[in-house]
Parts: structure tokens; sequence; C-alpha cells
């Protein structure tokens, strides 16, 4: 893919300054008129507009308050994302885009980032979603304003902030499973702002029936059973409140958002535990600004300053999970600030952006016994991050055709005080009680976006993009975990080659329809990629032996007909194969990438009642490296079916009671997403909806 854009480039760089000086003199004033830095976008999305030539998908959450929706639910419908869970709702889910590894991929919180440094990828159970306005993706990489580098690709969750009118509205939720939820939201406006505030509870036992095919998959399954979930119950107690307002030509906005989770471990189906358990609390605060005509009327100036304090306790009293000291607390602070100018040189077809970004990341565990009496404390690890981000965006042909080039200087230094208990630590560097590692990377990238035809209501253009990026290794990875993991400070960073091109349509073909398109065609050629590999009869070390290369095609289809009927279909496909020095493993497909992937939704509403059915498919994929038949999962097919009514709407005040009913998993499948964690059966679920 790398290759077939060089051509594009190099009649882009000849053809490049015909096209400047052809363009009307600097005198005059451009067709599309702009005032100071509020520039006018296709995209009402101010971060999409920073990222034009990308291929990037907006999710608004507003239609999911009246039905019982999570995080993953929402995310595993989207082309080229997948979502792994172990078990049902609530439990450890995570997130791939395009066929890369889980910790390849980064996420944030209003333009936070959340990932952690331990083992880099992102549990979506333990994110916020039911305060959320909408869901940002961002396939062709990291955008302009938002720090690190992604492999995969990055997605945003964005609170709600702002508010049009006085709304309070009230959430009660039942299903299958003792399950329930409850959320209280009320969201005001004062003289120069507005706030919102919401206070979650959610609970569920998650007992659905399971195969259990006590690990003897082919060679007996006589004594397979049907069996109960155990275990595998959780609590959620939320808090969010935020406040925006304006002072002078500056936005401000308070963000802060609390979760708290109790839940079980239920281990593998086949040897389920019985008092493995978890508790999580995690609370992100930011404050972010936004200042127009700041010092120049032309120059927009944003700023974010963040901290993210989560805690992790781990019970095990029984040692199902581990012996000698099973039971852990884990602690981890991460601190921030952004500062991110943007310069509108209009005049001369240009807007300059960039960014720069400083966080420190601190992470504590401490090893408990199994009546959780702290035994030892782990040396401390800390991260320091800082990264600089240069973008110019040139419009020609009167922001017809857009010329993207990016470049990104980061800096880590990962610090790792010395196990005083380690005889081995003591030897390799008896004079220094920290470990240090310090890497600097320089990724650039390049993207163009052509707009093929521009009228009123309709929009083509053909979008592509091309950039180098990486994965910085874990403390895990670097300095590995005591008695199962040895640490690897020369490790290299993962790195990737990425490219997609493809075409995009949006259309309003009247007042009643409207159609939104895109086709792409991905590929990554992923380098050093970490892999576990086994260093002694009971520890495994980390070693850049794996490497990937990833190719496919996704599209997206949404129409609406504004009088009763809308329809979404996406869909991906994508060859994902593993070319590791591994005799073992070259030429062997990635694990958990189906080769095609697919969801539908069709539904017919009117101003009263909504019904829908929905589809997904995941094609067969290998659950390992090696893809033995063992791992063999084969394609599953998945119905939804929902039914929502509005007994009462009073359109001058916008209070509205809605009912909704749905039915998960309508046939009843059995099946597994990972080996040992079953996903449930057929669920029903009810939601009653009052807004005043």
């Amino acid at each position: 893919m790398i290759s077939k854009f060089k051509l594009f480039l190099l009649v882009c760089l000849f053809l490049g300054p015909n096209f400047l000086f052809s363009q009307t003199s600097p005198n005059k004033e451009p067709e599309t008129v702009e005032i100071k830095a509020n520039v006018e976008s296709s995209s009402k999305n101010t971060n999409f507009s920073k990222n034009p030539t990308g291929f990037q998908k907006e999710i608004n959450l507003e239609s999911t308050n009246t039905r019982y929706m999570s995080l993953p639910d929402i995310l595993n419908r989207e082309a080229g994302v997948r979502i792994r869970q172990y078990g049902g709702l609530g439990s450890y889910s995570t997130l791939s885009l395009r066929g890369t590894n889980p910790n390849q991929s980064k996420v944030y919180w209003n333009g936070v980032p959340i990932n952690n440094s331990l083992g880099g990828e992102i549990n979506l159970a333990d994110l916020p979603f039911d305060n959320l306005e909408k869901i940002e993706i961002y396939k062709s990489g990291t955008p302009a304003g938002f720090s690190g580098s992604a492999i995969g690709g990055s997605i945003n969750l964005v609170s709600k902030t702002k508010i049009d009118k006085p709304i309070t509205r009230v959430n009660l939720m039942g299903g299958s499973f003792k399950t329930a939820k409850a959320t209280v939201t009320h969201m005001d406006q004062f003289s120069s702002g507005s706030y919102f505030i919401q206070a979650l509870q959610e609970s569920s036992d998650q007992n659905f029936a399971y195969l259990n095919n006590k690990g003897t998959v082919l060679f007996n399954t006589y004594d397979d059973t049907i069996d109960e979930r155990r275990n595998a119950q959780f609590r959620k107690t939320g808090f969010t409140g935020n406040v925006s307002f304006d002072v002078g030509k500056t936005k401000i906005n308070f963000l802060n958002d609390y979760i708290h989770r109790k839940q079980g471990l239920p281990g593998p189906g086949n040897r389920q535990t019985t008092s493995v358990g978890r508790v999580f609390s995690k609370l992100s605060s930011a404050v972010t600004t936004e200042t127009n005509e700041f010092l120049l009327t032309n120059l927009t100036l944003e700023t974010k300053t963040y901290g993210n304090f989560a805690k992790d306790d781990l019970f095990d009293p029984k040692s199902e999970f581990s012996f000698g000291t099973p039971d852990s607390f884990t602690k981890t602070n991460q601190y921030g600030f952004q500062i991110s100018p943007t310069l509108y040189l209009l005049d001369y077809y240009q807007v300059l952006r960039t960014s720069i970004q400083t966080e420190q990341e601190f992470f504590t565990r401490y090893e408990k016994r199994a009546n959780h009496e702290t035994e030892r404390k782990e040396p401390k690890k800390r991260r320091d991050t800082q990264s600089f981000t240069f973008q110019d965006e040139i419009r020609l042909f009167s922001n017809r055709l857009f010329l993207v080039p990016q470049v990104r200087f980061e800096r880590y230094t990962d610090r790792f005080g010395k196990d005083e208990t380690s005889i081995r630590n003591q030897l390799l560097d008896p004079t220094s009680d920290v470990f240090y590692v310090r890497q600097n990377f320089t990724n650039p990238s390049f993207g163009i976006k052509f707009i093929l035809i521009k009228k009123e209501n309709l929009e083509f253009g053909s979008l592509a993009n091309i950039s180098k990026d990486f994965r910085i290794p874990s403390f895990l990875e670097l300095f590995g975990e005591r008695g199962s993991i040895v640490g690897n400070t020369k490790l290299r960073p993962e790195q990737s080659r990425n490219g997609d091109i493809g075409f995009y349509l949006n259309s309003k073909i009247d007042s009643n329809w409207k159609i939104q398109s895109d086709i792409s065609y991905f590929q990554k050629q992923i380098y050093d990629m970490i892999l576990f590999l086994p260093n002694s009869q009971f520890t495994l070390r980390p070693e850049n032996v794996d490497q990937a290369f990833i190719r496919g095609v996704e599209t997206n289809q949404n129409i609406i007909w504004k009088k009763g009927i809308k329809f979404n279909l996406n869909y991906t496909y994508q060859d994902a194969k593993n070319y590791s020095d591994s005799p073992a493993l070259n030429g062997k497909y990635l694990p958990l990438r189906s080769k095609s992937q697919g969801s539908a939704l069709l539904a017919f509403f009117n101003e009263k009642s909504e019904l829908g059915i929905e589809y997904q498919y995941i094609g067969a994929n290998f659950r390992d490296r090696t893809n033995e038949y063992l791992g063999y999962l084969p394609a599953r097919q998945f119905w939804n079916l929902y039914v929502q009514y509005s007994p009462y709407k009073n359109i001058e005040t916008g209070n509205e009671l809605i009912l909704s009913f749905e039915v998960r998993n309508l046939t009843d499948k059995r099946v597994e997403d990972l080996v040992g964690y079953p996903l449930p059966g057929r669920s029903y679920y009810v939601t009653g909806s009052y807004r005043f």
C-alpha cells in the first residue's frame, strides 16, 4: 500500500506548485468566507475538522438513553472495530481496530489519554458510557491535538457539556440475570454557561447458562453439561459533574467522572472460581479551555490540564488464580498538560496547528497475602512523556483539495526502582537503585482529501493517508512481574507503516432522505511486535520476534428516510497474518482476527414508536497464534430485536415517557469469544425513560 502511494505523492509534489500559483491572488478573499478563527467545515465536529483527510466516524449516543446499551455493544457494530469479551455484561472487554492488538490502539476521554502504561490495553468495562454525548473513532491514526502515537487508531469518548435547554431524565432499566440499572440526569443553564450532573447505579448477577465442555473439546463430548455461570456478578456506581462557561472569548470546561466497580472474576468455564473478586475505582478530572482571537484575530488557543487516578484491589483468598501472595493492590496516577495553538493563514490557503504536551504517570503495586495484608511493595514505576506535533493543512482549489503533512516528536523516560529483594537486580547494577529507559521517536504522516463533487446537499470525494506509528513497550514488558515474567529493558518499540485510501459520500437527496457512505482499503505492516517466550520452566521473557501484515476493505452505509425507515450496514474484510522469525508462527493467521465481520440494522419508526432488528456476523478465526485445530472458532451470527413506544410526549415542553423492550441473541447462540469464557445466550431487557 505504501508503495502505491509513492507515485501519487510524486504527482502531488510536481503539481503542487502549479496548484499554488493557479490560485487567486492572496489580495483577493477566498470564495469560502471564514470569519477569524471560526472555520466553516463540512463536519460540525471540531475534532474532525482538525483531521480532514482521515477515515473517522462519529457515533451520536442520544438514542441510547432509552435502551439498555453498553460501550462494547455500540463499538462492536462498527466497521473495522472488534470487541473481545471475557463473558457477558460488565466483563473485561478490549478494543481492536483494523486487525491490530488491543494495546496498539489509543483511548481518550475528551481528548485526555487514558491508556495505562502497565499493560497498555484498556478495559472498556471501566470506562464511562451513560454520561457520554458521542464517540469519535479515528481509523487513520491519532489526529492533531491528541497526544501519542497509535498503530491501530484511536477512539475519543466525549462527555455531555453543551446544553440547549434544561432537562431532567430518569431511566429505570432491568433484565435477565437480575440485571438492573438506574440513572438520574439533570442539565441546566446559567447566565454565562451550563452544567451537567448524573448519578448511576447498575448491578447484574450474570448467572447465565452455558455449555461446559470440562476441558475436553473433541476427545470426549459425553461429559459436557449445561452449567450456570458463577462469580460473574458486578455492582457499579458512577457520578459525573461537568460545568461549562464563557469568560470573554474563552470557553472553559470543568469535567469530572467517577466510577466504582465491585465484581467477581469467574475464571474459565471448566474451572470456575467461587471467591475471586475485584474492586476498582477511577476518578478522571480535566479543565479544558478554547480561546478565539488569542493575541491575534486569526489565532486560536486550546489547553488541557488533566489527572486520572485509579485504584485496583484484587482478592483471591482461596488462591484460585495464583499461589503464594495471590492478592494485590495497584494504584495509578496520571497527570498532564497540553497546549495547542492554531494559526489560520486563510489568505495563504493554510491552517497551521501545533501541540505541546507533557505527562507523568506513576504506578505502584502491593503484593498481599490471602488475608489481604501487605507482604511486599513493588518498586514504583514512573513514565515521563513529552511530545510536540506540527501539522500544516494546505487548502487548494477553493477548499476542494486538502494536503495535510504532519510530524510528531515524542520522548519517553521510564524509571523503575530496584527490587531490593532480588539478588539478580543487585548484581546487574549495584551502584544504582533505579533503572532508566529513554527513547525518542519521530513519526511523520501525510494525508490527502480531494472533493470531486461539492454541492449544497451533496459531497463526494476521496481520502488517502500514510503514516509511521509505534507502540512503546509497557511496564510489564520492560520490567516484568516477579515470579512469572522477566523484564527486558532492551526491547525495541513496535513500529508500523500504515496506509489507507478510499471514497466517501454525504448526500441529502431532499428534505426526507439522508445518505452517508464510505469505502476504504487499508494496509498495515507491523515490525518488532513483542511476544512472550518461555525463559525457564516457570517464567516468560518478552522479545521482539513478531511481524504482521494486515490488509483489508471496510465500508459503512447509512440511509435514513425521515418518514419512517433507517438502514445501517457495516462490513469489514481483512487478511491478518503473522510473519514472525519463529517458524511455528510464520504465515499463520493472527489470533481472533476474522476475515469477515459485519453488522446491519433495519428500523421502522414514527413519532411515537420504533421497531428494529439488528444483525451481527463474526467470521471464523483462531484463538491461538499457532492456528491449532483445537483453537478454531466457527463463524457465528447474532440477532437482536427491539421495540420502543412513547405513550406521552409534549412537544412544547419536551417532556416525554419512552418504554422499550428488547431481546438479545434471539436464536440463543451459546459461544465463546475467548477460550473458556462463554457469552450469554438469549436475554431480555426493559427500559422506562422519563424526561421532564
